[in-house]
């Protein structure tokens, strides 16, 4: 799919699918590019057993300023297999907002930390991402803020933009070393 998205750069111009019987192949075409690809043949696996029903911690936060500390922290995490630490932080009192601290670690360029007010509901955790898959999905998350809910550092979690109930995305945790 990333090779038809790359070469489908108008969205006005019409991509032609088409599935030959028997071949196990879908053909798609785009002006004069022509991408096939292999149909994988078995029962798609019930994705419902994966998504939490539910969580101990929520946390609100804008979308473009997590997306931002994600993509600063990227730049640290290439080099560590792109993980990156979010320690979600409830707050203390009413006079200190919750936070999330996104954070990467490179040898060579050093550590990277930025802090993104957030509203947190449940307690804080500290959980590991690959920061390139969370970044993916606040990509293409249109709401202003979105919510992250977490059961523990080594489950599932869950984006979901605030106010769309159409998209969910689960992200398995990284290990913290």
């Amino acid at each position: 799919m990333n090779e038809l998205a790359r070469v489908a750069h108008d969205p006005e111009e019409p991509i032609y699918m088409v599935v030959p019987k028997q071949r196990g192949q879908v053909l798609f075409r785009v002006k004069d590019v022509e991408v096939v690809s292999q149909l994988i043949e078995g029962t798609f696996p019930d994705y419902h057993q994966i998504i939490p029903r539910s969580y101990k911690s929520r946390t609100l936060v804008s979308t473009a300023a997590l997306l931002k500390a994600c993509k600063q922290a990227e730049i640290f995490a290439r080099e560590g297999s792109n993980v990156a630490r979010l320690d979600i932080k409830q707050s203390n009192g009413e006079m200190q907002p919750s936070e999330v601290e996104i954070s990467a670690t490179s040898e060579e360029t050093g550590k990277n930390e930025t802090i993104v007010e957030a509203t947190v509901d449940g307690g804080g955790v500290l959980i590991a991402f690959n920061v390139k898959f969370l970044r993916e999905a606040l990509e293409v998350i249109k709401t202003p803020n979105v919510a992250l809910e977490m059961t523990a550092p080594n489950a599932p979690g869950v984006v979901k933009p605030v106010g769309d109930d159409n998209f969910l995305h689960v992200i398995m945790p990284m290990h913290l070393g």
